[in-house]
């Protein structure tokens, strides 16, 4: 199908690769136990991810391909294979076109096509399936602030689950706060989701020494930034998973303030578990840095 023009090899590719590459060393950790895995990936998409005309012209034509495998397809191709995959999207479209792109691969029996609403799907799993004897990963990769705390309240339960987050620092936060300091109440709602919290108001908003003329309200001074929203839900993070949180960022976004920071973080409180995701998380975050020569 179809889409929009949004992704570039560099923030995109960048963020895929970084999953593709903990869901391999991921699924090779846990080949030799009992356990089942699985993978839930939140806004699957269509399968692949059109490249955007302005970030085209920063590679040589002969490099340049119009689109991005995206993170369904390289999930199912994990080699070994996950047990369980469920994509969820709440574009019919999108779902039948996952559909018809997998209809012939040879593990299609494991998937889980998905038409729903990402917040309510994965809280569905979460609540109804027995994670004693099941570990996994979830994507979760929203255009916006689609994602509202009580989800990640619900991941970071099952005690289980690892999430990689497409966290929407500078589109859904820093760029919603206008540089007088005022928000849209929409906005303020959406953010105050966001995060679970209204404390946010507090760190990203500071009284301004001026006061507003013939008024007793005082006004405020915008003092967020993209990386400081980011701290901030990792800190957010922190307080529901008992695992851990990854402290590495990854800045997304050709602007000059990111658009979005990805996120790691990992339910299970075992110290082998915990000692696991965070060797893992970032041998992917290193390998992937090599292969944008970040290093």
């Amino acid at each position: 199908m179809a889409q929009r023009r949004f992704g570039s090899r560099d923030s995109t590719g960048r963020k895929l690769d970084v999953i593709n590459e903990y869901l391999k060393m991921y699924q090779k950790a846990l080949s030799n136990t009992s356990l089942k895995t699985v993978y839930i990936d939140g806004f699957a998409g269509s399968g692949e991810i059109p490249i955007s005309s302005s970030e085209e012209k920063l590679f040589d034509d002969a490099e340049v391909q119009d689109v991005i495998v995206g993170s369904a397809d390289r999930a199912l191709n994990v080699d070994p294979p996950f047990d369980s995959l469920t994509f969820i999207d709440k574009r019919r479209s999108c779902v039948d076109a996952l559909k018809r792109r997998f209809e012939a691969h040879s593990y299609i029996g494991r998937v889980n096509f998905v038409v729903g609403d990402a917040n309510e799907r994965v809280r569905e799993i979460c609540n109804s399936e027995n994670w004693r004897w099941q570990r996994g990963v979830v994507l979760l990769d929203p255009f916006g602030n689609q994602v509202g705390w009580d989800t990640i309240e619900r991941i970071a339960a099952t005690e289980a689950l690892d999430l990689w987050y497409l966290f929407p620092a500078g589109l859904g936060v820093f760029r919603q706060i206008s540089n007088a300091g005022t928000v849209d109440r929409t906005h303020e709602a959406s953010i105050t989701r966001l995060f679970g919290t209204e404390d946010w108001k507090s760190a990203f908003l500071k009284p301004s020494p001026q006061m507003e003329m013939f008024d007793d309200r005082s006004s405020f001074e915008k003092v967020v930034t993209p990386e400081s929203a980011a701290a901030f839900m990792i800190e957010r993070l922190r307080s529901v998973f008992k695992g851990g949180v990854l402290d590495e960022m990854i800045p997304l976004g050709k602007h000059s303030y990111p658009s979005f920071y990805l996120l790691f973080a990992w339910a299970n409180p075992s110290e082998r578990a915990k000692a696991l995701a965070r060797r893992l998380s970032r041998a992917a975050v290193r390998a992937t840095d090599r292969m944008y020569g970040r290093s």
